[in-house]
């Protein structure tokens, strides 16, 4: 879902980026209530050139589904090679 964000959001296209490389960080967990828990997430996503996009999101989870809301994404850095 946050590929999609990114590209909707016109920050890259999801075919020019370099799927090995991603790095994902559960930042937190915090339980709601009985089954319901909010999840936040750290991505760092490269694309082929060896640019850089690091997003937050935030969304709400259940122990069946793994997204029980829409998901919060922010880009937090963003760093291009020259």
């Amino acid at each position: 879902m946050t590929e999609a964000w990114m590209q909707n959001a016109e920050i890259v296209d999801i075919p020019s980026l370099d799927e090995s490389k991603t790095k994902i960080t559960l930042l937190a967990l915090g339980k709601k209530k009985k089954g319901l828990y909010t999840q936040i997430y750290h991505f760092v996503f490269y694309d082929r050139k060896g640019n850089s996009y690091e997003v937050i999101t935030k969304n709400e989870a259940s122990d069946d589904e793994c997204s029980m809301s829409d998901v919060d994404s922010y880009l937090i850095s963003k760093s291009h090679i020259h």
